[in-house]
């Protein structure tokens, strides 16, 4: 990134981010590809992954990681429970939403690596707009307020299952 940062010095950190989030892959295969060029080497999972993904992904109803089991929100319309609510933090910010798609990503190779990734509606996380935490310590989400930003994946590393219920709101 440091060279990407000299290459665009006029560049803001939000430019910057975006162009990570666009290249990243293309600057990762081509660093690979030249440092084996030149006779590095470089681990076979690294190989493996800048090759990019299969083209297939497979699709599951559920999905069990840290303790916690994830439904889709469509799995959970049939059933009694609700566990389809999830959240995940990044830096200070946490976002809630409900899981449309549980995915697992494959990529080809000797390695075999995986990657589970949630596909996911989130809410507005905007304190006292589309988030309130009481003075219990009880956070409610506004369901009727969507994330304007719009970036669905998360890893299913990253999430937290949350409890949700709907509950009458009593003005004074």
């Amino acid at each position: 990134m440091a060279e990407k940062r000299f290459e665009y010095r006029y560049a803001t950190e939000e430019a910057l981010e975006e162009l990570k989030q666009r290249e990243f892959a293309g600057w990762m295969l081509t660093y690979v590809s030249a440092g084996m060029a030149r006779g590095e080497t470089f681990d076979d999972w690294i190989r493996e992954m800048v090759r990019g993904p299969k083209y297939v992904v497979k699709s599951y109803p559920r999905f069990c990681t840290r303790g916690y089991a994830f439904t889709t929100q469509k799995r959970r319309r049939s059933s009694t429970t609700y566990d389809a609510g999830v959240c995940s933090a990044s830096g200070d910010d946490v976002y809630y939403g409900n899981i449309q798609e549980i995915m697992e990503i494959k990529y080809p190779g000797m390695v075999g690596l995986r990657c589970t990734v949630f596909f996911c509606d989130w809410y507005d996380n905007t304190p006292d707009r589309g988030v309130r935490t009481d003075a219990f310590g009880v956070t409610s989400v506004h369901s009727r307020r969507k994330l304007q930003y719009y970036d669905p994946f998360i890893l299913a590393s990253q999430a937290d299952q949350v409890i949700k219920y709907t509950y009458v709101n009593y003005s004074e």
